[in-house]
Parts: structure tokens; C-alpha cells; sequence
């Protein structure tokens, strides 16, 4: 009877023991989405404020690219959104600490931090540039001297292509650098999900 018992007893504490460990590893491997406090709320915000990010700038290209109709007012709205959201606004986010599972900032990033810096605030003088060119309409010299951007959309002929839906190509080269600037920081600073 005796031997039945510390069977019974190992099993409980065996069990006892793995269940402890399965979630204790589910609470580290766990996505941040399920961390409410700490760490993990620092990386959910910047989730949320990068996929933010990510959706301003395919409404962007979605109006410089002809796939939506180009508003000025909204472009121009757009690309104020960025700079705000860049710059010291994103670097905040970074606090150092704040790397946890479920995250995908690479861990070399707080130690080349002066980098990642650079292209923050590299990101909100172009979104700032492309806010200045949007907003602007231009004049008949400015359109014969650097040229505009006609979406493929706006059809052919002068009573198609309106002043207001003319894109400076100033604009279209900052779209293109800030584009450029997102994607080589997600190259250096990115990595596959811990």
C-alpha cells in the first residue's frame, strides 16, 4: 500500500511540476498582446503605433499611385501624421528594457541605439518634407521647370488633369526616401519574432 501512495504522490508532484513549468514558459513565449502591464504594454503600444505607421503610409501610396483618388487635404494630413509619429515620439517607445518575447525589434537595437536614432529622426524630416511638398500647389514655371506627377487614374486630356490633382515631383521623391528610410531601419533594427 505504501509503494501505491508514493506513486501517487510522485505523479501529483510531477504533474504539479509540469503544469508550473508549461506556464511559466507560456507567460515568457507568450505573444505581448497578453501582457497588460510592464514590458510588455510598452511593446504592445509600439505595435500598435508602427502598424499605424505601416497604414498611413499604403493610404499614401495608394493616392500617389493612382489606386485611390488623390485629395491634397488628405495627403497632406497623412503625411502630418507621420511626423508626428516619428522622430522623438517613436524613440520614446524604445525605452531601454523593453525587449520581450513576442516582439520583433531585434536585441542589437539598444546598443546601436545612436543608429536607430538617426533613422527616426531621418523618417520625420522626410515625412515633414513630403507634408511641406503636398501642400503646396504649383505654379505653371514650377510645372514646365520640375515636371508632375499625374496619377494613372486622373485620366487624359486639360479637363482631367486639374491643378489640385497634380503631384510636384519633390513629393513623389520624398514619398520615395521616407519609404526607403522605413524599410532599411526594419532591415537593420527587424528581426523574426523571439
Amino acid at each position: 500500500m505504501k509503494s501505491a501512495d508514493r506513486k501517487r504522490i510522485s505523479g501529483i508532484v510531477a504533474v504539479s511540476a509540469g503544469l508550473l513549468l508549461m506556464g511559466t514558459a507560456s507567460a515568457w513565449y507568450g505573444s505581448a498582446w497578453n501582457r497588460p502591464y510592464g514590458s510588455g504594454a510598452v511593446t504592445y503600444e509600439r505595435q500598435n503605433m508602427m502598424r499605424g505607421h505601416g497604414y498611413v503610409m499604403r493610404e499614401l501610396s495608394g493616392m500617389l499611385e493612382g489606386r485611390r483618388v488623390f485629395n491634397r487635404d488628405e495627403a497632406v494630413r497623412l503625411a502630418r501624421e507621420l511626423e508626428e509619429g516619428f522622430g522623438d515620439s517613436l524613440i520614446s517607445r524604445y525605452a531601454p528594457g523593453t525587449w520581450v518575447a513576442g516582439s520583433r525589434t531585434a536585441p542589437w537595437t539598444w546598443n546601436n541605439f545612436g543608429a536607430f536614432r538617426g533613422y527616426a529622426e531621418g523618417a520625420r524630416q522626410s515625412s515633414k518634407r513630403l507634408a511641406g511638398a503636398l501642400d503646396r500647389e504649383l505654379t505653371d514655371e514650377e510645372v514646365q521647370q520640375q515636371g508632375v506627377w499625374v496619377p494613372p487614374g486622373m485620366g487624359h486630356g486639360p479637363r482631367h488633369q486639374q491643378r489640385s490633382g497634380l503631384i510636384p515631383m519633390e513629393a513623389i521623391r520624398e514619398y520615395g526616401l521616407l519609404n526607403a528610410t522605413c524599410h532599411s531601419c526594419h532591415m537593420s533594427f527587424r528581426a523574426r519574432r523571439w
